[in-house]
């Protein structure tokens, strides 16, 4: 038996204008709040972030300005010359907002680490305390390429 198929214009299918019309209208209303959210989330976080960067760059640069025998003494000073070891001289004071901590010490290129001895290296951390140091700006300082 052989099934043939019909074609038969009283039964419709598919949407109304009226049904298609109204769910454009609601997509509409309701989207536009929602596109204002996400555009205000978007443009406060990244100005923010985007700023907060500025800042770290802006205190490795007034940190590199420095002399490198200014640098190098901080390594000497008690508590210095490790991994992190805090500059008080030339981090934010401590109660600050947003405080942006430099952490010095001396460094061995050829064991890639850091050097009880004087070098003429030094590896240059800055970043947020608040944050941590694995989203620091790091750098190695040298006393020949001042």
């Amino acid at each position: 038996m052989k099934k043939t198929l019909t074609f038969n214009p009283s039964v419709q299918s598919g949407f109304a204008y009226a049904e298609v019309l109204l769910s454009v209208v609601l997509l509409g209303i309701l989207l536009v709040p929602a596109m204002q959210a996400l555009s205000t989330a978007i443009s406060g976080s990244t100005g923010n972030l985007a700023a907060r960067q500025l800042l770290l760059r802006s205190k490795m640069e007034r940190v590199l300005s420095q002399p490198y025998s200014a640098l190098n003494a901080e390594t000497y000073l008690a508590g210095g010359n490790t991994t992190t070891s805090v500059s008080t001289t030339f981090s934010d004071g401590s109660g600050a907002a947003d405080r942006r901590v430099v952490v010095l010490y001396r460094f061995d290129a050829a064991t890639n680490a850091l050097s009880s001895s004087d070098t003429g290296l030094l590896y240059v951390s800055v970043y947020y305390a608040a944050d941590g140091s694995a989203n620091a700006l790091n750098t190695l300082a040298g006393r020949w390429w001042q």
